[in-house]
């Protein structure tokens, strides 16, 4: 219930609206409740993120389908643009308050994390010789992490002030151009 209900503060209101007595109230239960459930906010807030991410896994797990990498990539591309229009305070959320205790992320959320990767690994592969698993990873993470920072950029307007640019359509250049030097090394 706490989960349930953290998730809708965020989802209308966003991340900086969400606090354990929001939380408490909505479910009718006293902030210690919370606080026996989360060891903080922190720890709450990770739980949404973590359902963020498991929500964007399941919108893009199925999209890469193994024939022609740029077509996967430009759907790949596609579909996580649209969940980030479909979900802008939650899909905002996983940048905001990640490890604000100083802790390190705990290994269950960044076997989350990990799982969106996998996806554009997927993807990656036939670029790829079987024993070149290490570069494909790396050559993932390195495209995808460009493609999020171009979303991140797109959804705070910061593009406009680098000459009004589209995010998503930045993104699919990025993609193709990476891919192109990828099919050429």
């Amino acid at each position: 219930m706490a989960l349930s209900a953290a998730e809708r503060v965020v989802e209308t209101e966003g991340i900086t609206a969400l606090t354990a007595r929001r939380v408490a109230k909505d479910i009718g239960y006293s902030v210690g409740t919370i606080y026996n459930l989360f060891d903080n906010l922190d720890a709450l807030s990770l739980h949404v993120k973590a359902r963020t991410i498991d929500a964007l896994y399941a919108h893009i797990k199925d999209i890469p389908k193994g024939k022609i990498v740029v077509d996967d990539f430009l759907a790949l591309n596609e579909a996580y643009f649209e969940f980030l229009n479909e979900n802008p305070n939650t899909w905002g959320s996983i940048l905001e308050r990640v490890g604000a205790d100083g802790k390190p992320l705990p290994g269950w959320y960044l076997e989350k994390v990990a799982l969106p990767f996998s996806v554009v690994e997927k993807a990656l592969k036939p670029l790829f010789a079987e024993d070149e698993a290490e570069i494909a990873e790396y050559s993932a993470h390195t495209l995808w992490c460009g493609v999020h920072g171009i979303a991140v950029l797109g959804s705070e307007n910061s593009l406009t002030a680098m000459g009004g640019k589209d995010a998503r359509e930045m993104a699919k250049y990025l993609i193709v151009t990476f891919l192109n030097g990828l099919q050429k090394r």
